[in-house]
């Protein structure tokens, strides 16, 4: 597969940072899988590390589709974040509530299930 294609963004997807916010927050749209969720995880590392907030969010209400690749960088943002001492809260879509849920890993998270204000 040439590099183009491997590094291709697929129609649908989205990943806006906004930091203007008091917490800053990562809005991903589309889906979330193993070619869209490094850029994902870029984002998180970054707000985290800057520790510019006491809190990042991670607002996954338009994901339409949710694998086990995104999942492990939403787990590790959050080892991170505790690492960094700052709050990583997670809102999902019904796609990655359900991944979550059929994991288990819900006692590892901060979920909200507040849409972002």
């Amino acid at each position: 597969m040439p590099a183009a294609e491997q590094n291709a963004t697929p129609p649908g997807f989205g990943i806006t940072l906004d930091t203007g916010a008091s917490e800053p927050r990562v809005v991903v749209t589309g889906e979330l899988d193993l070619l869209t969720s490094p850029q994902l995880q870029e984002a998180l590392a970054g707000l985290i590390a800057e520790k510019s907030s006491r809190r990042v969010v991670a607002d996954l209400t338009g994901v339409t589709f949710f694998d086990s690749s995104a999942l492990n960088v939403v787990l590790h943002a959050q080892r991170q974040a505790g690492e960094h001492d700052v709050a990583l809260e997670v809102v999902p879509s019904p796609a990655v509530s359900r991944v979550i849920e059929l994991t288990g890993v819900a006692e590892h998270l901060s979920v909200s299930e507040e849409p972002p204000g």
